[in-house]
């Protein structure tokens, strides 16, 4: 695979470091010149001639300007480190003596969209790449310092660190600029000019820019027009405001279902952006890259390059990742297959139990994909959660096998792993940062990335879909059955789980494996399955007030179900909060699932237990499914959650 680290990496949140290699640029901006090569957040990223006399604003106005009018934040001088000017330099002449001797003339401009922890963050991890690759040895002596902030700027960007941790920068960066011989020192700046910021991470667990990840929460901008069409969408009424006036969002109430987002005709609503840290990790030295894909996002991606809905492109979208950089291209219906071996054990395990006359086993057992729903009944349930299937979801269950087993076989330690998962769900965003997916300060899934924001992502890059040619998903993490791939559509979860919970149970192969009886387009759904001597009683839900609809029936006794399956979005994944918006929207989101059962019709094999990847899972680590391995990894727990009355 071509090497896209040196190439420039653009995209509407801006640009990552140069159209050429360092060793061009050092030629093209030696000293003979005034040429400098800029990125960042301007509109025209690559190589300008500066003219005699020129300011730092004459530069930007030269470069196209700041990208959204944003606002200056600082420009930061040369790799490595040649200080920050800010805004007090804007009128002043551009010093050339400030660029490092020896290396590439190379400004960065910092807008005020840029978080300055992860800009930091950022930065001394391309230091640290760099120092990998020999191509800076001056800064071996401070290795040890170096990486320690790393770690500690991780830990601000993620709401886990106090000021203590700002004291103990100062110390290794004073450490490091003395080791080093620097005149001037990142860290140094960075809290010197921007110490409020850096509070504001700490005291108050906000990133106003929403680019660190773990401190971001469902926001409505200032766009908002005060329609009312978010309100409605939000199925538990956490959306606060009167007509044409600013809403609000209650975030004890909120899901991060996204429903608003999906509604909200002038996109005034956030989830925060990974984007540009995912532009960063593709652009850093000896970093490893790899991606997941969902299943809903194959069948939906299409429609913003002419395709129909339902049209499967995984092998392009395979393609245009590792044309942006991306080592390893996986897919998470893999893992669903994973998820099943998990799930349909507990099903069987529980009506067998069931069937015995246990009086003390809980059911119906709850399928656990969906993490909008899970904080659902943790807000509102508590006295059910000893209900749901303790399995991870998909996601989860992937990122846990891709750093912990995949990373060990290939040499890799967790943190040199970084775990993107192109997910169709805003929720998926909040359950990456919940503490349990994660070791320590090392989180199973770095980040999400959407089905719209992966669009922005190919268009920013001038990769159109209809034009590159099919690659396949790289094997190991790639290979699915039928049962994986339609986890995507409204009953798909609990239809994968029937097929290989009703075989193992009656010890007969179903030739018959789409259970009709399971499919449909009503919000709440209750199906009767008889397969052999076996006779299921299931439920089936999109949207969360139709779920609290059936928990309730639940409770009082009205319904009783062998088991359930909730999805918050409509028709479920398919109809994902970070999916393109359809005009006609429950054609398209029909059209989308019908691709996912095309996909299911067309492939060999069908049940998940005959995957023979995940067989070999099992049998070189795990040993068979809810075996005390396949606990420590593979399953999870569930809390209860503080929420306010309305």
């Amino acid at each position: 695979m071509q090497n896209k680290k040196q190439a420039i990496i653009q995209s509407s949140l801006g640009s990552v470091f140069s159209v050429f290699s360092e060793e061009e640029l050092k030629k093209i901006t030696d000293k003979e010149t005034r040429n400098i090569a800029i990125s960042g957040k301007i509109n025209n990223p690559g190589i300008i001639d500066v003219p005699g006399g020129a300011t730092l604003a004459d530069v930007i106005t030269l470069a196209g300007g700041l990208l959204n009018d944003s606002g200056f934040k600082a420009a930061q001088l040369g790799i490595p480190f040649g200080g920050f000017l800010t805004e007090n330099s804007l009128s002043k002449e551009l010093d050339f003596s400030l660029f490092d001797k020896g290396t590439s003339r190379n400004i960065i401009i910092l807008s005020q969209e840029d978080c300055i922890i992860q800009y930091a963050k950022f930065y001394v991890d391309y230091l640290i790449g760099k120092m990998h690759e020999g191509a800076i040895e001056q800064y071996e002596v401070a290795r040890k310092e170096i990486i320690r902030i790393c770690k500690l700027l991780d830990k601000i960007s993620k709401g886990r660190a106090n000021m203590r941790d700002v004291y103990l920068l100062r110390r290794l960066t004073a450490t490091v600029k003395e080791k080093v011989n620097q005149t001037h020192n990142i860290m140094e700046e960075i809290i010197d000019k921007f110490y409020g910021e850096i509070e504001e991470h700490i005291e108050e667990h906000i990133c106003s820019t929403s680019q660190c990840n773990h401190l971001v929460k469902l926001t409505i901008t200032s766009k908002c027009i005060g329609c009312g069409a978010c309100k409605r969408a939000c199925p538990v009424d956490c959306i606060n405001g009167e007509q044409k006036q600013h809403h609000e969002i209650d975030y004890t109430r909120c899901t991060h279902c996204g429903q608003c987002i999906a509604a909200c005709p002038v996109n005034a609503i956030t989830a925060g952006d990974n984007t540009f840290r995912f532009l960063r990790d593709l652009a850093t030295p000896n970093k490893v890259v790899i991606t997941q894909m969902a299943p809903a996002v194959r069948v939906a991606i299409g429609e913003a390059f002419g395709f129909e809905p339902g049209i499967n492109l995984e092998n392009k979208i395979a393609a245009a990742l590792r044309k942006l950089g991306v080592e390893y291209v996986f897919d998470t219906t893999w893992a669903a297959d994973l998820t099943i071996m998990e799930e349909a054990a507990e099903l069987q395990e529980r009506v067998e139990k069931y069937l015995k006359g246990d009086k003390d086993v809980k059911l119906p057992i709850l399928t656990s994909c969906c993490p909008a729903w899970v904080k659902f009944i943790e807000q509102n349930y508590s006295d059910m959660l000893d209900v749901p299937s303790t399995s991870k979801s998909p996601m989860q269950m992937f990122a846990t096998v891709a750093k912990d087993l995949w990373g060990r076989e290939h040499g890799l330690e967790r943190d040199q792993i970084t775990s993107v998962a192109i997910m169709p769900c805003i929720a998926k965003k909040y359950e990456a940062s919940r503490p349990e997916f994660s070791r320590g300060l090392n989180y199973d899934v770095d980040y999400v990335i959407t089905t719209r924001e992966l669009i922005k992502i190919f268009e920013d890059s001038g990769i159109n879909l209809n034009e590159i040619k099919d690659e396949p998903i790289d094997a190991v993490m790639g290979e699915y059955t039928g049962a994986g791939i339609i986890f995507g559509r409204t009953g798909g979860v609990i239809e994968a789980a029937t097929r290989t919970a009703v075989e193992k149970m009656t010890g007969q192969r179903v030739d018959i494996i789409e259970f009709e009886a399971l499919r449909g387009w009503d919000s709440f759904r209750v199906c009767e399955l008889k397969v052999g001597d076996i006779e299921l009683r299931i439920g089936i839900t999109y949207g969360l007030k139709e779920a609290a609809k059936m928990l309730d029936k639940i409770k009082s006794g009205e319904e009783f179900f062998h088991a359930i399956e909730i999805m918050a979005c409509t028709c479920g994944c398919v109809g994902g909060g970070g999916q393109p918006k359809a005009k006609n929207r429950m054609a398209t989101l029909q059209k989308r699932a019908e691709g996912l059962n095309s996909i299911d019709k067309s492939l060999t094999i069908r049940r998940s237990y005959e995957n023979p990847a995940v067989l070999a899972i099992y049998d070189k680590y795990l040993d068979f499914p809810l075996s005390h391995k396949a606990h420590e990894l593979l399953h999870t727990k569930y809390f209860v959650r503080v929420k306010k009355d309305k």
